[in-house]
C-alpha cells in the first residue's frame, strides 16, 4: 500500500512517498530540500486525473509534448492529466519542495461524474496544468491526509474518504474562485496571491492591513474585498486559521501543553486560542487532545 523513497544525499534530503489507496486512488507526497538545481521527469501512461498541491517553494514544470512551461507557486493547486503525457519538473538550489498529488483513475472520475461537474464548474473543458489558489478548507484536508497515522485497512478507508472530501471542496471552491477572478484584473489576482504567500510565511507576526497593502502595491479596499473573494475568508480570519493549523500540528506531534502551543503559534492569550479552537472544532483543545501531557 505504501512506498517511501529517500532523496540521495548527493542531491539533497527528504523523501517521496507513494500510497496506493485502492485501484482508483493514489497519493504521492514529498517533503525535501535540494542542494543544487535538479530536474526530474515522469511519464504518465494513462488518462487519470491528477490534482497537485504546492505547499512549499515554487516548482517549474514543462509539458514535453507541447513544450509549454508552467510555474506552480506555494499555495496553488493545479489540475492536470486526462491523457498520457511526459513532463519534467525543475527544483531550484536550496528550495524546500513540499506538496501532495492525488491521482484518480478514469473509472473513479466516471463513477462520480467528475468530468461533467468540472466542465460546469470551470466553464468548459479542463486543460492540463490549470492553476487555482488553495483555500484554508483545502489546506486543512491536506494536513489531515499528510498527518494520518492509521494503519492498513483503516488508513485506506480514511484516505479514500478524505480524497472524496477534497474533491468536493476543490470543486466548490473552484466555482467560487471562478466567479471571483472574473471580477478582478490579472495584476490584482497576482498581488493577492503575493499577499497570501506573505501571510503564509509570516503568520506568527503578520503585517497589518496597511503594511500588507503597501508590500503588494494594492490599496486596502481591493486587498480586503479581493482576498475575501479569492480565498473565501478575510485577511484576519486567514491569519487565525493558519495559526490554528500550526497549533493543531504542534499538539499532534510535539510534547508540549496547550498554553505553550498557543503562545508559540501567535496567540497572546490561551483563552483566545481556546475560543477560536472550539469555534472551529466544536470542543476545547483539552477535550480534543485527551492525552496526559496536554494541560490547559
Amino acid at each position: 500500500m505504501q512506498q517511501r523513497f529517500n532523496v540521495p544525499e548527493n542531491i539533497g534530503q527528504g523523501f517521496w512517498e507513494r500510497i496506493k489507496v485502492n485501484s482508483s486512488i493514489e497519493i504521492v507526497s514529498c517533503d525535501m530540500y535540494v542542494h543544487e538545481r535538479t530536474e526530474m521527469s515522469s511519464r504518465d501512461q494513462d488518462n487519470s486525473m491528477k490534482w497537485s498541491f504546492c505547499l512549499g517553494d515554487p516548482i517549474d514544470w514543462t509539458e514535453e509534448d507541447s513544450r509549454t512551461t508552467y510555474t506552480l507557486n506555494g499555495g496553488q493547486m493545479s489540475i492536470f492529466g486526462h491523457e498520457p503525457s511526459t513532463s519534467s519538473g525543475r527544483y531550484h538550489a536550496g528550495s524546500h519542495i513540499q506538496g501532495i498529488t492525488v491521482k484518480m483513475s478514469s473509472s473513479f472520475a466516471k463513477r462520480h461524474e467528475l468530468q461533467s461537474i468540472m466542465q460546469t464548474v470551470y466553464g468548459g473543458s479542463v486543460q492540463p496544468f490549470q492553476m487555482y489558489p488553495m483555500t484554508t478548507a483545502v489546506n486543512r484536508i491536506l494536513i489531515d491526509i499528510s498527518s494520518c497515522d492509521y494503519e492498513e485497512d483503516i488508513k485506506r478507508i480514511y484516505l479514500e474518504g478524505k480524497v472524496l472530501e477534497l474533491t468536493a471542496v476543490c470543486l466548490h471552491e473552484a466555482g467560487r474562485s471562478q466567479t471571483a477572478t472574473a471580477q478582478m484584473s490579472r495584476s490584482d489576482i497576482d498581488s493577492l496571491m503575493q499577499a497570501k504567500q506573505i501571510l503564509d510565511q509570516n503568520y506568527l507576526s503578520a503585517p497589518s492591513l496597511q503594511q500588507l497593502s503597501r508590500q503588494i502595491y494594492l490599496n486596502e479596499f481591493k486587498l480586503k474585498k479581493g482576498f475575501k473573494l479569492l480565498f473565501g475568508s478575510s485577511v484576519h480570519a486567514y491569519i487565525i486559521e493558519r495559526r490554528l493549523d500550526a497549533a493543531y500540528q504542534l499538539l499532534e506531534t510535539a510534547d508540549c501543553n496547550i498554553t505553550t502551543a498557543a503562545m508559540m503559534c501567535g496567540f497572546k492569550k490561551p483563552s483566545h486560542f481556546t475560543e477560536k479552537f472550539k469555534r472551529k472544532y466544536g470542543v476545547t483543545p483539552s477535550q480534543y487532545f485527551k492525552k496526559g501531557n496536554y494541560q490547559q
